[in-house]
């Protein structure tokens, strides 16, 4: 065996395989780096076009939640100030039932009843003795403060503005709020409808202040966390935010939103068996609030300068309000003095026009002018490096799925170069296996050949003995040098010498070399060759070996029909012209799932081996090579049951 593999011929036909399958080895590693080098960059874009998408998401949903939490605010105020608007024409005991009804309105339609804690009414009528009353809501009556109950302060500055105050105010005044944040109160100016006792007009004569007590605890531990819930929550998703109010850069309310349970469809609604909470007030959010991540919007206050006669009264600062217009209500004044005018020429009696209140304006009292922001930043801090930290993340999984995918490759490359020179292997020892069967087999025939005619004697178990050897070693003649011609075309050493051909002398010779074949099996050959038939582009070696094998299976898988018919015909038409050599059977035909695998080196179908037709599983796939090789092709009409036609397209010489 060692000196088989020392011989020049395996040595030579070695370094033809072992070149060829390095290269194909070469070639699939590179397409195996150029697929990971370009998965890499794909998912890289990837990575960083979602990293921003996300990003870019996160701060849309986050300034659209802080536009919607400040117009839900402006609203709320508005809304508390529409309701408790002016009405002059209200007499003391009229005053505390209409109160008393705006009260409920507030409280029914807002349901933040509790956030007012008191009514309260300064009388100015009196510049001698001002007195402050509370309206008791349920009895609908005014019960004057005494002065231990603590507003001294409150009435001081009441006092104090009530001495500045015109007696007679324009009606722009009934819907100026001021608030005072040390009280925590809402103050507005109340005047009454009188007749001017020289000119005889109607006039608004200030008469006092109404005044809100607003319940802070209460806006801070219930209307806050309410809007914050109802807008950050649900718009932010599962992405946790902190939220805080501040006032001049120090937080005053602190609320930390959580996930949102997206099985409710009432976001506002907390559950208390998950941790879809708000918290307020205990805890405190971390150092850094001024970073430049953070998203920052101011709420209500306005820095602009706010109208003289407000500032007279302690006004500094204008608050803000997007609301409608209150609905129409009239009040027994004249606006304008040429109206009126034209209102007594057509009314004659009352001289009076219907007036709507103005929209309401709110100022800030006090000594100075403050700052009022909404705060909102990611629980875990700057979302710019919480968007890194995931985007870090998301980079570490790609490389590992192309590293797995990368091992996974090596393992498929490995396997294939194992199996390639296992395959390899296998095709070196059949190959030296058959060169070295050709002379014994060379002498096997002969033998038989002698005993077959007479040599040895000529009795009649001498003779028929003769014949097997001679048929027997014709055939493993044959099926080695099919596997020599294969072993040939897989190592590229087969060439082709593609020249015009006579079809018609090379179809004889391909019979009459298959003639004994056929005589044996007891076929009948049938030929059937048109006129004029033209020469053909082949190899005539190879074209007469693949006739062969379409002829010798034609005869192994004929039965019963014992009938071939060989054909000769030329094609022409819209395509290019052609040589069809086609060969005929009446045997039991191909289904139609082994159509492809028929032509397979070394398949064989279910019923030739049912059947016990001997053969190797090399001829068709031989023959389809070698036509394939000569610029040919070879195909199958195949009827079960009825038989098959292999047919050899060839082109046309000139």
């Amino acid at each position: 065996m060692q000196k088989l593999r020392n011989s020049p011929i395996f040595r030579a036909l070695g370094g033809k395989l072992g070149a060829r399958q390095d290269l194909r080895s070469i070639l699939l590693i590179a397409a195996c780096c150029l697929t990971l080098a370009t998965l890499g960059s794909v998912q890289l874009s990837w990575i960083k076009r979602a990293n921003n998408a996300q990003r870019q998401q996160v701060m849309a949903a986050v300034r659209s939640s802080i536009r919607v939490f400040n117009r839900g605010l402006h609203s709320e105020v508005s809304h508390l100030l529409t309701v408790f608007r002016a009405e002059p024409g209200w007499s003391p005991s009229g005053r505390a039932r209409r109160l008393a009804e705006s009260h409920f309105v507030w409280h029914e339609s807002s349901g933040h009843g509790p956030a007012i804690k008191r009514i309260l009414f300064h009388d100015a009528s009196s510049q001698a003795t001002p007195q402050l009353a509370e309206l008791k809501l349920a009895e609908q009556r005014w019960e004057p403060i005494r002065p231990e109950h603590g507003y001294q302060g409150l009435e001081v500055r009441l006092r104090s503005a009530s001495s500045r105050h015109r007696r007679v105010i324009s009606p722009s005044w009934l819907s100026t709020w001021l608030y005072y944040p040390d009280c925590s109160a809402l103050v507005r100016p109340v005047a009454t409808i009188a007749r001017e006792p020289v000119s005889g007009r109607y006039e608004l004569q200030f008469t006092g202040y109404l005044v809100l007590q607003l319940d802070v605890e209460h806006i801070r531990q219930s209307i806050l966390p309410a809007l914050v819930r109802g807008h950050f929550r649900a718009t932010a998703g599962n992405v946790l935010f902190d939220v805080a109010i501040a006032v001049d850069d120090e937080v005053t309310d602190f609320f930390r939103s959580d996930r949102a349970d997206t099985s409710d469809p009432d976001v506002g609604t907390e559950s208390a068996s998950d941790a879809t909470t708000l918290s307020s007030g205990g805890d405190r959010p971390m150092a850094g609030w001024s970073e430049t991540a953070d998203v920052r919007r101011q709420v209500l206050l306005t820095m602009s300068s706010v109208p003289g006669p407000v500032a007279r009264l302690g006004g500094i600062q204008r608050i803000a309000l997007r609301s409608n217009v209150p609905e129409p209500d009239s009040i027994e004044i004249a606006r304008f003095p040429r109206s009126r005018q034209r209102a007594e020429e057509s009314d004659g009696e009352t001289g009076v026009l219907p007036f709507t209140p103005d929209r309401p304006r709110l100022f800030l009292a006090g000594d100075r002018q403050h700052r009022l922001e909404v705060v909102v930043k990611h629980v875990n801090g700057s979302l710019e490096e919480v968007l890194a930290l995931q985007y870090q993340r998301s980079l570490v999984m790609g490389l590992g799925l192309l590293l797995l995918l990368a091992g996974a490759m090596a393992l498929v490359v490995v396997s294939l170069r194992r199996a390639s020179k296992l395959a390899s292997m296998h095709l070196e020892f059949a190959t030296a296996v058959s060169h070295e069967l050709r002379t014994p087999v060379t002498a096997v025939r002969a033998m038989g050949d002698n005993i077959a005619e007479g040599v040895l004697g000529t009795s009649e178990k001498a003779l028929s003995y003769g014949k097997l050897i001679r048929d027997e070693g014709r055939r493993l003649s044959e099926m080695i040098e099919q596997t020599l011609k294969l072993v040939s075309l897989d190592s590229g050493s087969g060439r082709y010498d593609v020249v015009p051909v006579d079809t018609a002398a090379v179809v004889a010779e391909a019979a009459e070399h298959v003639r004994p074949i056929i005589d044996r099996a007891g076929f009948v050959l049938e030929r059937s060759d048109a006129n004029d038939i033209p020469h053909a582009l082949a190899d005539e070696t190879a074209l007469r070996q693949s006739l062969g094998n379409l002829l010798s299976n034609a005869v192994k898988y004929g039965l019963p029909g014992r009938w071939v018919k060989l054909e000769v015909a030329a094609t022409s038409g819209d395509k290019k012209p052609e040589v069809e050599i086609s060969v005929h059977d009446r045997g039991p035909g191909v289904p139609p799932k082994e159509a492809r695998s028929i032509f397979e080196p070394y398949y064989r179908s279910v019923s030739a081996k049912d059947s016990k037709v001997p053969g190797s599983g090399l001829g068709l796939n031989l023959a389809k090579r070698m036509v394939h090789g000569m610029g040919g092709r070879l195909t199958l009409r195949s009827v079960p049951g009825q038989g098959s036609v292999f047919t050899i397209h060839l082109p046309v010489a000139g």
